[in-house]
């Protein structure tokens, strides 16, 4: 018995030791935990500092910025240089303007003269006044001074928009042969900015003048020499030509006899190195403007793209002896760097 209540004993001693131990613990853990709560109380509280998980701040709303695409403006289509191309027209349609005091019909009649003392000179003579080939045999440049037959007496004139810009163009009414076809041609003389800008009204612009050589027929006509002498310097070719502003050359006309050939001398295919001093010149100089209009092409951008069908029709004429298509009738124009009016 006594040996039962030993084991007991000795068990409830070790439980003792146990409990003892446990509690031990517990108070070890409570006091930890009273003192780490008395740091907290302690502890000033955070000013100005984000807590460990910062309240998040509303977000500010991002206003979607413009794309960087810039908006496509209309691209302006380069119109590449052409290739000459003819085209039907080959004048723009002029400008309908008041009709002048009709100009009765007066038809010049011919008289003998030779080019030379040898070619006889009429109303379907030209004589090529330059004649420039490119290697392969095209033509580079060509002149050529053409004579025709008066018509009437006076001058006439058309509104033209050229590169823009209004240009009253002045222009004598004549015929020449094309190869026993008489047809009308418009031969240009001058042309001044502004509509129906009346002759007597005129500015003194150097726009206003034409050059002119005047000669009778028992006097030499050589073109290849007037060619020459309109060729020379400015100051070495005034003294050889007449410089006439139109109201005085209109009074000329009327006075001219029934018999009268007149001759013009006009580039008619130009080298295209020079276009570019050509449309300069056609933008800046109104003269220049009428007497080249006729043998370019020019397109709605004001761009000049090539000469023009009228230019082509005078080549294949002047060097292939060509006829001239149906659908240029009463459509030729010709121009004049100069005239030569001869009398007998």
């Amino acid at each position: 018995m006594w040996w039962v209540i030993f084991r007991l004993s000795s068990r409830l001693e070790g439980l003792k030791h146990m409990i003892n131990r446990h509690w031990r613990i517990i108070t070890g853990l409570l006091v930890l935990i009273l003192v780490a709560l008395n740091l907290a109380g302690c502890q000033k509280p955070l000013q100005g500092r984000p807590t460990a998980l910062p309240t998040q701040l509303p977000t500010a709303s991002i206003t979607p910025t413009p794309s960087q695409t810039p908006t496509q403006l209309p691209t302006v289509t380069m119109t590449p240089t052409a290739t000459a191309t003819p085209t039907e027209t080959p004048v723009p349609t002029a400008t309908s303007t008041s009709t002048p005091t009709p100009i009765p019909t007066r038809l010049a009649t011919l008289f003998p003269l030779t080019a030379g003392g040898q070619t006889t000179v009429d109303y379907g003579y030209h004589y090529i006044t330059r004649k420039d080939n490119r290697e392969d045999g095209s033509l580079r440049n060509l002149s050529a001074m053409v004579s025709f037959q008066l018509m009437d007496r006076g001058i006439h004139s058309e509104t033209v928009k050229i590169l823009g810009k209004d240009v009253t163009v002045y222009y004598l009414r004549v015929k020449h042969v094309f190869d026993e076809t008489n047809l009308e041609v418009k031969l240009v003389l001058t042309g001044l900015y502004g509509q129906n800008v009346a002759i007597a009204g005129m500015p003194a612009d150097g726009s206003s003048y034409i050059s002119l050589r005047t000669q009778k027929s028992d006097q030499v006509f050589e073109p290849w020499k007037l060619h020459q002498d309109w060729s020379l310097p400015l100051d070495q070719r005034a003294p050889l030509f007449e410089t006439v502003r139109l109201p005085d050359f209109e009074t000329t006309l009327r006075n001219l006899p029934d018999q009268v050939i007149v001759l013009a001398d006009h580039p008619i295919i130009l080298d295209p190195n020079g276009w570019t001093q050509i449309y300069i010149d056609m933008d800046r100089v109104s003269a220049s403007a009428a007497r080249f209009q006729p043998f370019f092409n020019i397109n709605e951008f004001n761009q000049m793209t090539g000469q023009s069908t009228q230019a082509n029709v005078w080549m294949d004429y002047l060097v292939n002896n060509t006829d001239i298509p149906n659908n240029q009738y009463n459509r030729m124009y010709f121009a004049a760097d100069f005239l030569v009016i001869i009398t007998p």
